[in-house]
């Protein structure tokens, strides 16, 4: 078996895998597809993404539907988002709400649970 990052023009080859719907998205610059080989064959995979991510969004009560603030929050994520060069959000909803504004803005939900997972107790290279 071999292990190797898997460039973009080979990204293709991931159809049949979990990657199979999100490698058109990626962004090269912001991606890389870790596969497991064997026989030329892939037998494993786990992408990795550099990905701007939106969490906690709040309105105060007595502003929520108004129309502005929405707007103003909208408009400022923009602008982060085009000053770090990102095309794409994650992001999460805890309300109704949240998620109708998400999918009003084309926002599509991720498969399976999410978590956060701390990188230092991974396996060490051998």
């Amino acid at each position: 078996m071999t292990s190797r990052i898997l460039p973009p023009e080979e990204w293709p080859r991931l159809a049949g895998t979990e990657a199979e719907a999100l490698w058109p998205h990626l962004d090269p610059e912001n991606a890389q597809v870790l596969v497991i080989e064997e026989d030329g064959r892939i037998v494993g995979t786990w992408t990795a993404l550099r990905v701007m991510h939106l969490e906690c969004v709040w309105i105060a009560p007595e502003y929520r539907g108004v129309f502005g603030v929405v707007k103003r929050l909208l408009r400022g994520v923009r602008g982060i988002a085009q000053g770090w060069g990102v095309r794409a959000a994650v992001t999460s909803a805890m309300t109704d709400q949240v998620r109708q504004l998400i999918t009003s803005l084309h926002g599509a939900p991720l498969p399976g649970d999410h978590y956060v997972m701390p990188m230092e107790g991974l396996c060490r290279p051998q």
